[in-house]
Protein backbone atom coordinates (compact mmCIF):
# COMPACT_ATOMS: atom_id res chain seq x y z
CA UNK A 1 0.00 0.00 0.00
CA UNK A 2 1.11 3.39 -1.12
CA UNK A 3 -1.50 5.96 -1.02
CA UNK A 4 -4.12 6.19 1.95
CA UNK A 5 -7.09 8.43 0.83
CA UNK A 6 -9.42 9.24 3.71
CA UNK A 7 -12.85 11.02 3.88
CA UNK A 8 -13.16 13.78 6.65
CA UNK A 9 -16.67 13.87 8.26
CA UNK A 10 -17.97 10.60 9.46
CA UNK A 11 -14.90 8.47 8.65
CA UNK A 12 -11.26 9.99 9.64
CA UNK A 13 -13.39 12.38 12.20
CA UNK A 14 -15.71 11.51 14.59
CA UNK A 15 -19.02 13.62 15.52
CA UNK A 16 -17.24 15.83 17.45
CA UNK A 17 -15.25 16.75 14.48
CA UNK A 18 -11.74 14.89 15.76
CA UNK A 19 -9.26 12.64 14.77
CA UNK A 20 -9.00 9.87 17.26
CA UNK A 21 -5.71 9.48 19.07
CA UNK A 22 -5.33 6.18 17.90
CA UNK A 23 -6.26 6.52 14.32
CA UNK A 24 -3.84 9.80 14.75
CA UNK A 25 -1.08 7.18 15.79
CA UNK A 26 -1.85 5.02 13.11
CA UNK A 27 -1.86 6.98 10.18
CA UNK A 28 2.26 8.92 11.83
CA UNK A 29 3.16 5.52 11.65
CA UNK A 30 2.43 4.45 8.20
CA UNK A 31 3.74 8.14 7.30
CA UNK A 32 7.08 7.22 8.63
CA UNK A 33 6.76 4.08 6.64
CA UNK A 34 6.89 6.50 3.41
CA UNK A 35 2.59 5.82 2.83
CA UNK A 36 1.12 9.03 1.48
CA UNK A 37 -2.00 10.14 3.29
CA UNK A 38 -4.54 12.10 1.14
CA UNK A 39 -7.08 13.81 3.01
CA UNK A 40 -10.02 13.46 0.62
CA UNK A 41 -12.65 15.66 1.39
CA UNK A 42 -15.89 18.35 -0.07
CA UNK A 43 -14.23 20.83 2.22
CA UNK A 44 -11.74 23.30 1.15
CA UNK A 45 -8.09 23.49 1.89
CA UNK A 46 -8.09 26.16 4.40
CA UNK A 47 -10.50 23.56 6.70
CA UNK A 48 -8.20 20.70 6.10
CA UNK A 49 -4.79 22.34 7.23
CA UNK A 50 -5.38 21.89 10.67
CA UNK A 51 -5.64 18.32 10.16
CA UNK A 52 -2.40 18.39 7.68
CA UNK A 53 -0.71 19.82 10.90
CA UNK A 54 -1.99 17.26 13.41
CA UNK A 55 -0.53 14.59 11.22
CA UNK A 56 2.59 16.42 10.75
CA UNK A 57 2.28 16.52 6.70
CA UNK A 58 4.98 18.66 6.60
CA UNK A 59 7.37 15.90 7.36
CA UNK A 60 5.81 13.63 4.39
CA UNK A 61 6.01 14.74 0.62
CA UNK A 62 3.70 12.29 -0.40
CA UNK A 63 0.81 13.38 1.51
CA UNK A 64 -1.70 15.96 0.61
CA UNK A 65 -5.17 17.29 0.23
CA UNK A 66 -8.16 16.49 -2.19
CA UNK A 67 -10.56 19.28 -1.67
CA UNK A 68 -13.74 20.11 -2.59
CA UNK A 69 -15.02 16.89 -3.96
CA UNK A 70 -12.21 16.40 -6.26
CA UNK A 71 -12.07 19.57 -7.72
CA UNK A 72 -8.44 20.63 -6.26
CA UNK A 73 -4.93 19.24 -4.68
CA UNK A 74 -2.55 20.47 -2.43
CA UNK A 75 0.54 19.14 -1.93
CA UNK A 76 2.14 18.25 2.08
CA UNK A 77 2.69 22.04 2.48
CA UNK A 78 -0.76 23.18 1.47
CA UNK A 79 0.51 24.27 -2.35
CA UNK A 80 -2.20 24.31 -5.14
CA UNK A 81 -0.54 21.31 -7.63
CA UNK A 82 -3.37 21.13 -9.73
CA UNK A 83 -7.30 21.17 -10.32
CA UNK A 84 -10.33 20.13 -12.47
CA UNK A 85 -12.91 22.09 -13.65
CA UNK A 86 -14.51 24.76 -11.49
CA UNK A 87 -18.10 26.06 -10.35
CA UNK A 88 -19.13 29.45 -12.27
CA UNK A 89 -21.12 32.35 -11.85
CA UNK A 90 -23.60 30.75 -14.80
CA UNK A 91 -23.34 27.48 -12.88
CA UNK A 92 -24.76 29.62 -9.61
CA UNK A 93 -27.55 30.36 -11.66
CA UNK A 94 -28.85 27.27 -13.11
CA UNK A 95 -28.32 25.80 -9.84
CA UNK A 96 -29.74 28.33 -7.93
CA UNK A 97 -33.10 28.54 -10.03
CA UNK A 98 -33.29 24.62 -10.23
CA UNK A 99 -33.27 25.00 -5.90
CA UNK A 100 -35.80 27.59 -6.14
CA UNK A 101 -38.21 25.61 -8.09
CA UNK A 102 -37.91 22.96 -6.16
CA UNK A 103 -38.37 24.10 -3.05
CA UNK A 104 -34.64 23.15 -1.77
CA UNK A 105 -32.76 25.24 1.31
CA UNK A 106 -29.76 25.99 -0.92
CA UNK A 107 -25.91 26.57 0.11
CA UNK A 108 -22.86 27.77 -1.60
CA UNK A 109 -19.37 28.14 -0.55
CA UNK A 110 -17.06 30.68 -1.46
CA UNK A 111 -13.36 30.35 -0.69
CA UNK A 112 -14.92 28.16 2.32
CA UNK A 113 -17.52 30.78 3.55
CA UNK A 114 -20.88 29.47 3.18
CA UNK A 115 -23.72 31.65 1.93
CA UNK A 116 -27.39 30.40 2.63
CA UNK A 117 -30.90 30.43 1.03
CA UNK A 118 -33.74 29.62 1.85
CA UNK A 119 -36.77 28.76 -0.79
CA UNK A 120 -39.00 27.36 2.37
CA UNK A 121 -39.09 29.76 4.66
CA UNK A 122 -41.00 32.85 5.02
CA UNK A 123 -40.76 36.06 3.59
CA UNK A 124 -38.45 38.05 6.03
CA UNK A 125 -35.62 34.76 5.90
CA UNK A 126 -35.74 35.13 2.32
CA UNK A 127 -35.04 38.25 1.60
CA UNK A 128 -32.34 38.84 4.31
CA UNK A 129 -30.45 35.89 2.55
CA UNK A 130 -30.68 37.37 -1.30
CA UNK A 131 -29.44 40.83 -0.30
CA UNK A 132 -26.41 38.74 -0.32
CA UNK A 133 -24.53 40.19 -3.46
CA UNK A 134 -22.93 37.37 -5.56
CA UNK A 135 -20.50 38.71 -8.37
CA UNK A 136 -20.52 36.94 -12.16
CA UNK A 137 -16.97 36.65 -11.73
CA UNK A 138 -17.42 34.24 -8.42
CA UNK A 139 -15.87 30.67 -8.26
CA UNK A 140 -17.68 28.72 -6.51
CA UNK A 141 -16.20 25.81 -3.92
CA UNK A 142 -19.44 23.69 -4.15
CA UNK A 143 -23.44 23.88 -3.85
CA UNK A 144 -25.59 22.11 -1.75
CA UNK A 145 -28.92 21.26 -1.09
CA UNK A 146 -30.35 20.35 2.26
CA UNK A 147 -33.28 20.34 4.63
CA UNK A 148 -35.49 17.51 2.58
CA UNK A 149 -35.61 13.70 2.98
CA UNK A 150 -34.68 13.27 -0.55
CA UNK A 151 -34.20 15.69 -3.76
CA UNK A 152 -35.02 14.94 -7.22
CA UNK A 153 -31.83 15.82 -9.82
CA UNK A 154 -33.11 14.71 -13.27
CA UNK A 155 -32.56 18.06 -14.40
CA UNK A 156 -29.29 19.02 -13.11
CA UNK A 157 -26.28 18.18 -15.52
CA UNK A 158 -23.92 17.80 -12.65
CA UNK A 159 -22.15 15.76 -10.01
CA UNK A 160 -24.63 15.17 -7.39
CA UNK A 161 -23.80 12.95 -4.50
CA UNK A 162 -25.73 12.34 -1.13
CA UNK A 163 -23.68 12.97 1.94
CA UNK A 164 -26.67 11.90 4.62
CA UNK A 165 -30.57 11.73 3.47
CA UNK A 166 -30.97 16.10 4.25
CA UNK A 167 -27.60 17.23 2.59
CA UNK A 168 -26.80 16.97 -1.25
CA UNK A 169 -23.81 18.04 -2.84
CA UNK A 170 -22.86 19.18 -5.89
CA UNK A 171 -20.23 19.88 -8.19
CA UNK A 172 -18.92 20.26 -12.19
CA UNK A 173 -19.98 17.11 -13.73
CA UNK A 174 -17.17 14.55 -14.51
CA UNK A 175 -15.52 15.82 -11.28
CA UNK A 176 -15.28 13.80 -8.21
CA UNK A 177 -13.25 12.27 -5.31
CA UNK A 178 -12.96 8.90 -7.54
CA UNK A 179 -11.40 10.96 -10.81
CA UNK A 180 -8.99 12.83 -8.27
CA UNK A 181 -7.90 9.74 -6.75
CA UNK A 182 -6.47 8.48 -10.22
CA UNK A 183 -5.06 12.10 -11.27
CA UNK A 184 -2.96 11.52 -7.57
CA UNK A 185 -2.02 8.21 -8.29
CA UNK A 186 -0.52 9.29 -11.80
CA UNK A 187 0.95 12.44 -10.41
CA UNK A 188 3.22 9.68 -7.99
CA UNK A 189 3.58 7.26 -10.31
CA UNK A 190 1.77 4.44 -8.58
CA UNK A 191 -0.80 1.96 -9.37
CA UNK A 192 -4.55 2.39 -8.56
CA UNK A 193 -4.19 -1.35 -6.68
CA UNK A 194 -1.76 0.31 -4.72
CA UNK A 195 -3.87 3.05 -3.34
CA UNK A 196 -7.19 2.37 -0.52
CA UNK A 197 -9.66 4.36 -0.02
CA UNK A 198 -12.45 5.00 3.37
CA UNK A 199 -15.32 6.98 3.42
CA UNK A 200 -19.02 6.88 4.50
CA UNK A 201 -21.48 8.67 1.91
CA UNK A 202 -21.81 8.40 -1.62
CA UNK A 203 -19.69 11.29 -2.97
CA UNK A 204 -17.22 8.64 -1.29
CA UNK A 205 -18.56 6.22 -3.45
CA UNK A 206 -16.05 7.52 -6.88
CA UNK A 207 -13.05 7.25 -4.56
CA UNK A 208 -13.92 3.72 -2.62
CA UNK A 209 -14.39 2.27 -6.48
CA UNK A 210 -11.58 3.42 -8.19
CA UNK A 211 -8.87 2.45 -5.55
CA UNK A 212 -7.26 -0.50 -5.34
CA UNK A 213 -9.30 -1.31 -2.23
CA UNK A 214 -12.62 0.77 -0.67
CA UNK A 215 -13.61 0.55 2.42
CA UNK A 216 -16.54 1.96 3.61
CA UNK A 217 -17.31 2.99 7.78
CA UNK A 218 -19.31 0.86 9.62
CA UNK A 219 -21.67 4.50 9.73
CA UNK A 220 -21.78 4.58 5.89
CA UNK A 221 -25.46 4.68 3.60
CA UNK A 222 -26.17 1.00 3.05
CA UNK A 223 -25.61 1.43 -0.75
CA UNK A 224 -22.21 2.97 -0.25
CA UNK A 225 -21.34 0.02 1.75
CA UNK A 226 -22.54 -2.56 -0.75
CA UNK A 227 -20.69 -1.20 -3.17
CA UNK A 228 -17.08 -1.34 -1.60
CA UNK A 229 -14.63 -4.06 -0.76
CA UNK A 230 -14.63 -4.11 2.96
CA UNK A 231 -16.44 -2.54 5.90
CA UNK A 232 -14.61 -1.39 8.59
CA UNK A 233 -15.75 -0.39 11.99
CA UNK A 234 -17.47 3.20 12.68
CA UNK A 235 -16.33 6.46 12.90
CA UNK A 236 -16.64 6.90 16.52
CA UNK A 237 -14.48 3.58 17.59
CA UNK A 238 -11.35 4.09 15.12
CA UNK A 239 -12.81 2.57 12.50
CA UNK A 240 -9.51 3.41 9.92
CA UNK A 241 -7.36 3.33 12.84
CA UNK A 242 -7.88 -0.17 13.57
CA UNK A 243 -8.70 -1.30 9.96
CA UNK A 244 -4.96 0.12 9.06
CA UNK A 245 -3.53 -1.49 12.00
CA UNK A 246 -4.74 -4.94 10.97
CA UNK A 247 -3.58 -4.12 7.46
CA UNK A 248 -0.34 -2.81 7.23
CA UNK A 249 1.06 -2.93 10.83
Amino acid sequence: MKLIFCDMDGSLLNHRSKISPRTLETLIKLQEKGIGVILSSGRHINSLKKYGNMLHFEKYPMSGYSCNNGQNYHDHLGNKIFEHERLNYEDYLKVRKYAKDHHYGFIVYINNKRIMFHYNESLLVRLLHLHIPIHVDTIFDKFVYFGRPSFDTQGLDYTCSLVDPYWLEIGPKGVDKGTMLERIARFYHIDLKDTIAFGNGENDLPMLIKAGTGVAMGNALEHVKEQSDAVCDDCDHDGIGKYLEELLL
